[in-house]
């Protein structure tokens, strides 16, 4: 079966991202879902509870989220967008997969460039923390990770043009 964009689960969810609506992207997810993270190998969020309190935080700290791209079938579709944080634009793609009872069921996300994502992690994660209730936590990840985003932000301004430049 051919599932019409029109009808696309994933349409839903690409036009509440958009909109930073919420609630309108909390009755795209099952209630199972599954979203693994761009950030960590070991960072899963499980549950509608868990995504929904993510993406409030997502939406907290990006702007301009466009989608440019949605392929695939009427169970797995391959989104394609772009945002800001802040001065920074990130690329992002993303894999759905929709469950029998066409909500989504699995999302797994990737970022570009590194700078981006190391600057998303900086900018999620004391919040991540925070909305978990573990404010402590969220002075330890902001010390651990602002060090990173600085480090990758200047070795793309500075280093990758000394390797990139024709000799």
């Amino acid at each position: 079966m051919t599932v019409h964009i029109q009808d696309s689960p994933a349409l839903a969810y690409r036009r509440a991202g958009e909109a930073h609506d919420l609630a309108a992207l909390a009755a795209t997810l099952s209630e199972d879902v599954v979203f693994h993270s761009p950030l960590s190998a070991t960072a899963e969020f499980r549950g509608k509870e868990q995504a929904v309190q993510l993406f409030s935080v997502v939406f907290d700290v990006l702007s301009d989220l466009r989608y440019h791209s949605d392929v695939g079938d009427d169970r797995t579709r391959a989104l394609t967008a772009t945002a800001r944080l802040g001065d920074r634009e990130i690329h992002e793609a993303a894999m759905v997969e929709v469950g029998e009872d066409g909500l989504l069921r699995e999302i797994t996300l990737w970022i570009r460039p590194l700078p981006a994502l190391t600057a998303l992690m900086a900018a999620l994660g004391p919040g991540l923390a925070r909305a978990a209730g573990r404010p402590a936590v969220s002075l330890l990840v902001a010390a651990a990770v602002k060090p990173l985003a600085a480090m990758t932000a200047l070795g793309d301004r500075t280093l990758v043009p000394l390797v990139t430049r024709a000799r």
